[in-house]
């Protein structure tokens, strides 16, 4: 009788193993290129929250499938393709930087496949879109941010804006920044723009020099930001600068960058020294001490917040694969707490959420304080 009640347990136990489904989530991440640091930080947060929850509630697994976009928009609308029509994806993380992540937007709305962009800022990412949505603030929230504490906490009135025309994410940021300076009564004496890719600033620099500016604020990515730093402490500009969440993304901007970038401000979306708001915070940043040996990386944090946010979805939907139902209860997400502080998604696909503003000390991002909505 034993025997034969150990064998039905067995039994039940394979016929339970075999009715798991999987369940695929997309991932598009640039893994490799100019901003590869970015993507290689990013996919960590996913790796440990889908380690942290591998499964759905009713013991389907989930698999993550990982494409590289290379740091291209057309590689991203590429991969994007292939995770809605060959992989039959239920929902995609992705692509992270704006440019890219409005490569895919319309891709999602075509095939009802609801994505979510860890930190995809500019304005236009979720605009008329339907099945994009982000736990990131939006450059409107960022630029509002930076210019209440250039003109409020730092006491500044002439700036000058570097814009990197490039990049989606750098022209929203300047655009609203510089409406909500000058509606503050502070002066923006020029706005500079730059191209990505390019190493020689000197031109740049010895410009504003001339101007007189109290400060420079740059919403551009790591690399050229801390070769504009460089090149500015080479040539005498002494005065503060203010960048925002992509500037201190990469390691490339320390490296780079050394005593250069000593004293610069940024605002963020996370910082691994704020208080941690939210049970999900604190257990995720001990994990990620575990296995990375290091402070929880921003990109990491939003990227598994992606992550659990459409694991949760899926979880109130009663088919892991209904797209509009997935994507409905994305956009019904309210007060999460999540790895990086609490989050609500609205209707129309943007956060609400906290930001951070940090000080670049000793070679390290320091916070300094948070920015509630």
């Amino acid at each position: 009788m034993k025997k034969l009640f150990i064998h039905m347990l067995v039994i039940a136990g394979l016929l339970s193993f075999a009715n798991a489904k999987e369940v695929k989530i997309g991932v598009v991440m640039p893994m490799s290129g100019p901003i590869g640091g970015f993507g290689q930080s990013a996919n960590k947060g996913i790796q440990l929250a889908h380690q942290l929850q591998p499964t759905l509630k009713n013991g389907d697994t989930i698999k993550i499938i990982l494409l590289d976009n290379k740091s291209d928009k057309i590689e991203s609308a590429n991969a994007m393709q292939k995770l809605v029509s060959s992989d039959k994806v239920s929902a995609v993380i992705g692509a992270l930087t704006s440019t890219n992540t409005m490569a895919i937007t319309k891709i999602a709305g075509q095939n009802r496949t609801p994505m979510v962009a860890p930190v995809a800022t500019n304005i236009l990412v979720t605009k008329n879109r339907k099945y994009a949505n982000r736990v990131c603030f939006s450059d409107a929230f960022q630029g509002q941010v930076a210019a209440n504490f250039i003109k409020n906490e730092l006491k500044k009135s002439k700036v000058v804006i570097i814009t990197d025309v490039k990049q989606d994410y750098s022209i929203g940021i300047s655009k609203v920044f510089k409406k909500a300076f000058k509606k503050m009564g502070g002066k923006v004496l020029k706005q500079v723009k730059i191209t990505s890719g390019t190493s020689d600033f000197k031109a740049v620099v010895s410009s504003i020099k001339s101007m007189n500016a109290e400060l420079v604020f740059f919403p551009i990515y790591s690399a050229e930001a801390a070769l504009i730093a460089k090149q500015a402490k080479q040539l005498g500009l002494n005065v503060p600068f203010v960048g925002t969440d992509g500037m201190t993304a990469d390691k490339i901007f320390f490296e780079t960058g050394g005593k250069a970038v000593e004293g610069f401000y940024n605002t963020d979306l996370y910082s691994s020294d704020a208080p941690k708001t939210t049970k999900a915070s604190q257990e995720f940043a001990k994990a990620y001490k575990e296995k990375y040996n290091e402070n929880v990386h921003p990109f990491a944090a939003l990227s598994a917040d992606s992550y659990n946010i459409i694991v949760n979805a899926i979880n109130q939907c009663k088919n892991a694969n209904d797209g509009p139902c997935i994507n409905k209860k994305i956009k019904s997400t309210q007060k999460f707490a999540g790895v990086s502080g609490v989050i609500t998604i609205e209707e129309n696909g943007d956060a609400t959420r906290s930001a951070v503003i940090n000080q670049i000390q000793n070679g390290k991002m320091v916070y300094r304080t948070t920015v509630n909505p």
